[in-house]
């Protein structure tokens, strides 16, 4: 079998042709940020990240997204081609891609508007702002215009210099060019505004220079959005009018088409689709716009996983898949699949928290349920264990699962000991709300994962200081995770107050009305709400914080704010409880003081912090040489921490 060729998913590893650059298959690793370089330039760990994901067997790999000019900076850490210092960091990446058979391309952009550079002015078309950021931009006059067009043309030839074998360029997202595009953005009167002519100029200058800079005979291609799902901005109708003009300004070998407009928190999230969102849902945009491109199209909102693209290239919609997150979940997601070994791929769940969630918080992105993503330089080579040794796993939680896997993987000899009869932990919790199903997936995954490492797997079994010691192990992993708080208020061990986790499990008995007390503000109190509010209750939510679920990253906080609004629940943030009675609940308003009674609460659910649930620890610091501690046991945080730690004791003991 080649490389090329796969009984299992065949139109995914059938080749393809670009322009004049031929593909070994259909899978495409879009353009994304990803929080890694120094100073704005790819480094060691930025070359080892896409390194990976050639070597895992992608066809098609996007460098993203690499800002042309001063004026659009680096936030998050995005590359900046500002000049000729980015060329031999460009040049590390195509040598490492081209090493494993895979082809690269340049992906240029500039932001517009759709970012923050306070002090310094944003230019875009017109003196408009955006949700995202709010700041009011700068109009760009023709000579400022003229000059983007040169470093679209400019960071192009760097590219080529570099040895990358396309070119893509970023009309999509809200980002300037489509700002130009858009009626939304676009409130000019000059040559550069109103006729669908005259908002196309900047774009088609850009590609034309573009063209004339690379050559004939170089890919290039666009990404556009397919529709920007904002009442008055640009739809499907519009943009099977517009693509077919850019093909011809730049002469174009493909188009990249997406969805959405990220200035706009709803439409931002629908291009970037959380958990509880379905699987290729715009794939009826990208096949609309294939037939009026007349060139291949790459497609790829949430393409998680062979199977969806299979289906994607088999109803027409596209020629190419894009598999961005699930291409961070699981670099070798193409050499897996086209082996038959689909269940052994990380599976992307949407979660957006190690992606894009680290992202936004400043740093590299990861995956929850592959924490070598962005440690590559550290992780990507499995080490063997020099001697075979006997582990012990406390706790069958993600931390404990992953520790199990990996320590198995190297060789020891491992046992997982779980009080439940079921594996998972917080995550098995999690997954019986209705839009939280896809940590099945993942706790499947990792399930199978133990069986293929050879993990003796204990479950229903209460773990005890002399029965662990009774197995002589030589390393002990403890992974037991955290119990319930319950605030300091009065009458809260009043029976009629219950846990989230006992909602979700449907253990506990739930009145009509409810009241959910959210001290955490991130899933756990808007998911218990809204699966409560599906059973048909009547439900509030109150907060400490400003605003509910203010720790949320930006797709699941429009995602679940979307969900609380349609089922009526009652938001009530900046509002402490103070005190609970039977059918009566007291809250404070945090900046005035004034209380107010919500009468009628028939249930009370509390959304609380944990506290680590690490009582085990004191009875083998003294006996056990090899003593790892992690994940909720340690201290009470999330999934990501939980298999990340979980994972790393795995490779040290």
């Amino acid at each position: 079998m080649t490389v090329t060729e796969s009984r299992f998913f065949p139109r995914l590893f059938e080749p393809i042709r670009i322009g004049s650059l031929d593909v070994r298959n259909r899978i495409v690793l879009t353009g994304h940020g990803t929080g890694m370089g120094r100073d704005f330039r790819p480094n060691e760990q930025l070359i080892r990240y896409y390194e990976e994901r050639a070597k895992g067997g992608a066809g098609l790999l996007m460098i993203g997204s690499q800002q042309v000019h001063p004026t659009s900076p680096g936030i998050t850490n995005l590359l900046c081609n500002y000049d000729d210092s980015i060329i031999p960091g460009l040049r590390g990446i195509c040598q490492a891609v081209h090493r494993h058979a895979a082809k690269l391309f340049g992906y240029l952009s500039h932001m517009g508007l759709a970012t923050s550079a306070r002090p310094r002015p944003l230019w875009s078309a017109s003196e408009v702002h955006e949700q995202k950021y709010g700041e009011v931009a700068h109009s760009m006059t023709a000579e400022e215009i003229e000059i983007i067009v040169e470093a679209f043309a400019a960071a192009a030839r760097r590219n080529m210099e570099a040895g990358t074998d396309g070119i893509e360029v970023h009309v999509a997202h809200g980002l300037l060019l489509h700002q130009f595009l858009s009626p939304l953005t676009n409130k000019r009167t000059d040559d550069y505004g109103g006729s669908l002519e005259n908002r196309l100029r900047f774009p088609v200058a850009v590609l034309g220079e573009v063209r004339g800079r690379i050559g004939p005979d170089v890919p290039l291609g666009v990404r556009v959005s397919g529709a920007e799902l904002i009442p008055g901005g640009l739809t499907l109708e519009d943009m099977c009018e517009i693509v077919p003009l850019l093909v011809a300004a730049g002469r174009l070998d493909y188009v990249d088409v997406s969805v959405g407009n990220d200035g706009n928190i709803v439409s931002n999230m629908l291009h970037e689709p959380p958990m509880g969102l379905e699987s290729a849902p715009f794939a009826h945009l990208a096949k609309a716009i294939r037939e009026v491109a007349r060139v291949p199209v790459i497609h790829g909102t949430r393409m998680k996983d062979p199977a969806v693209g299979e289906r994607l290239l088999a109803d027409g919609a596209a020629d190419m898949v894009g598999m961005c997150r699930a291409l961070i979940a699981d670099p070798h997601l193409p050499n897996k699949a086209r082996q038959g070994k689909a269940e052994d791929i990380v599976p992307c769940v949407a979660c957006e928290q190690a992606c894009l969630g680290r992202l936004h918080r400043g740093l590299h992105i990861s995956c929850v349920g592959n924490p070598v993503t962005g440690r590559e330089l550290d992780w990507a080579a499995w080490a063997p264990a020099e001697a075979r040794r006997k582990v012990v796993v406390i706790g069958g939680g993600p931390a404990g699962m992953e520790a199990a896997i990996v320590a198995g993987r190297r060789g020891h000899d491992v046992i997982l000991i779980e009080r439940q009869l079921r594996l998972g932990g917080q995550i098995a919790v999690a997954s019986k709300a209705s839009t939280r199903y896809e940590w099945e997936d993942l706790l499947r995954h990792k399930t199978g994962q133990m069986d293929k490492a050879g993990v003796g797997v204990r479950t229903g079994v209460e773990a005890t200081a002399r029965m662990v010691l009774d197995e002589n192990p030589d390393a002990v992993v403890l992974a037991t995770g955290s119990l319930p708080t319950r605030p300091d208020i009065p009458g809260v061990d009043a029976p009629h107050v219950v846990s989230a986790a006992d909602v979700l499990d449907g253990t506990a008995e739930v009145g009509e009305r409810v009241l959910v007390i959210d001290h955490v503000n991130r899933q756990n109190g808007p998911t218990t709400a809204c699966h409560l509010a599906e059973l048909g209750k009547r439900v509030e939510i109150v907060t400490e914080g400003p605003f509910i679920g203010h720790k949320l990253e930006t797709q699941n906080f429009s995602f679940q704010h979307q969900r609380l609004f349609r089922f009526g629940v009652v938001l009530t943030p900046h509002s402490a409880v103070v005190a609970i009675e039977p059918e009566r609940i007291t809250v404070r308003n945090e900046f005035t003081q004034v209380e107010r009674i919500i009468d009628g609460i028939e249930t009370v659910v509390l959304a609380t912090p944990g506290r680590a649930n690490d009582r085990l620890a004191p009875e083998f610091n003294s006996m056990i040489k090899g003593l790892y501690i992690v994940g909720d046991c340690l201290a009470p945080r999330d999934v990501e921490a939980a298999i990340l730690e979980g994972h790393q004791a795995g490779r040290e003991v």
